[in-house]
């Protein structure tokens, strides 16, 4: 999501509206919002990763250390973690530090994993059953808004302070909030569907 993405504010209100659709608690879509909100929380981190990456000029970097053009989520997230915050880092793929640093990078994070695991499995047609639950979905959700700021923050901390793509509240057309944007606003506050 480049700070001039047209596209980051609609996906943002897709995902507030299908938050605002599951909160009402209809059996029939709930399904259905739940994987919108989940699939929008991959994208969202993906999203904001690779914006992060670029605004630090590391893209070049990023691709000769995997030895990828296109690198997936999965790697994209470990490179970073390996560059700034793992401990001992691998100096390259091949480096058995590596693959260690690649697992701890799940555990950093909590919810990737299971982030990845439900985008990968509906790009192959199946929704796992991290869709059957509002509060799953919502867990999932908060938690990839939580890797999220971690990552502008680990970057910050290396004193690379890069303001995030969007605010969130403007992108779904409110003032801004001083609470979560997981509460339920009155009905009369709420994105239309």
């Amino acid at each position: 999501m480049r700070r001039d993405d047209r596209h980051a504010p609609v996906l943002i209100a897709i995902s507030w509206q299908a938050l605002n659709r599951a909160l009402q608690g209809d059996p029939r879509t709930q399904l259905c919002n739940c994987t919108v909100m989940i699939l929008f929380a991959g994208f969202f981190v993906e999203a904001n990763l690779n914006y992060l990456v670029r605004r630090l000029r590391r893209t070049k970097d990023m691709r000769a250390f995997l030895g990828k053009r296109y690198p997936g989520i999965g790697d994209k997230l470990a490179w970073f973690y390996n560059e700034y915050g793992a401990r001992s880092k691998a100096h390259s793929r091949k480096d058995p530090r590596w693959k260690r640093v690649h697992r701890n990078t799940r555990a950093k994070f909590p919810g990737f994993a299971r982030l990845y695991r439900f985008r990968n499995d509906l790009s192959h047609g199946a929704v796992n059953s991290s869709a059957q639950s509002l509060s799953e979905a919502q867990r999932l959700r908060k938690q990839a808004k939580d890797l999220v700021a971690t990552l502008f923050a680990t970057a910050a901390r290396h004193g690379h302070v890069v303001p995030p793509p969007i605010d969130y509240w403007r992108a779904i057309g409110l003032p801004a909030q001083a609470t979560s944007p997981n509460i339920r606003l009155p009905p009369t506050a709420r994105v239309s569907p």
